[in-house]
């Protein structure tokens, strides 16, 4: 079984880049959400800090708990807090599977973006940040359902990889479309969704492309843990690409962008 790890600086650069490329734009996912400088935010799993000071930058909101497991990965998020956002943005290294009552009762929002998609068991992590909630606070969930995976090939021996793939991974990357369920059972109300299509085409699918060339690298080990050798994961990722590269093939994936209230 293989576990997706972020504690790369490659990895962390890729995140960076990312966040602001059209596929996975901050800016696209937030622009239908208002946030009150003087509400307190918690950005459960922040990895590199982006969402974090977009919304310092964006909304001037004075206090974010930025949350992580990783000491690394948070002192590569220290690294990119400028200016103002040094006095917003407080980090903290924290197990969203083992939140410490501390952050019980303190949140107006609590953001979780590309994280529960990587967890073995995210209902009982999005109970734990329901516990963070204000009375009336709101939980906002940003995932994907099918990134990666959903390259469509006739190629035998590339799916053969592919299953192979899906069958080792640990998380769960059709999870997007299990968000709002997960929202209502974990007792919020208002639950609210919409859902927008990627179509890997065009500049989409040249910035998908070179995404996923960094992603590669980023993650040699994740794949060495799936593939067992290097000979194999290059096998894997030279028929990746060969498959994205041709026009009668698909890449087409989901995103949602979930949100409930604690009434």
């Amino acid at each position: 079984m293989a576990v997706y790890s972020m504690e790369s600086i490659v990895e962390a650069s890729r995140l960076e880049e990312q966040a602001y490329c059209g596929n996975y734009s901050i800016e696209t996912e937030f622009r239908d959400f208002s946030f009150d400088p003087d509400e307190v935010v918690m950005d459960a799993g922040c990895g590199t800090g982006v969402l974090s000071r977009y919304i310092v930058e964006q909304h001037k909101v004075k206090h974010i708990d930025a949350l992580d497991y990783s000491d690394l990965r948070l002192q590569q998020a220290k690294g990119f807090v400028k200016g103002p956002a040094k006095r917003a943005i407080h980090f903290h290294q924290q197990n969203l599977s083992e939140l410490d009552p501390k952050f019980y009762g303190k949140y107006d929002t609590v953001i979780c973006r590309y994280v529960i998609e990587h967890l073995e068991k995210p209902v009982e992590v999005l109970e734990n940040l329901h516990k963070a909630l204000k009375k009336n606070g709101r939980m906002i969930i940003v995932e994907m359902d099918g990134v990666f995976i959903n390259l469509h090939s006739e190629n035998e021996m590339f799916n053969a990889y592919m299953n192979e793939l899906k069958s080792k991974i640990r998380f769960d990357l059709n999870i997007g479309k299990k968000v709002p369920s997960y929202l209502k059972r974990i007792g919020l109300s208002q639950i609210d969704w919409k859902a927008s299509l990627v179509n890997c085409q065009g500049q989409n699918l040249l910035e998908e492309r070179a995404n996923t060339e960094k992603r590669f690298v980023a993650l040699q080990d994740f794949f060495m843990g799936i593939f067992g050798t290097e000979e194999r994961c290059q096998e894997f990722k030279h028929l990746y690409f060969q498959e994205m590269d041709k026009p009668e093939n698909t890449l087409v994936f989901t995103k949602y962008i979930c949100s409930g209230k604690n009434i």
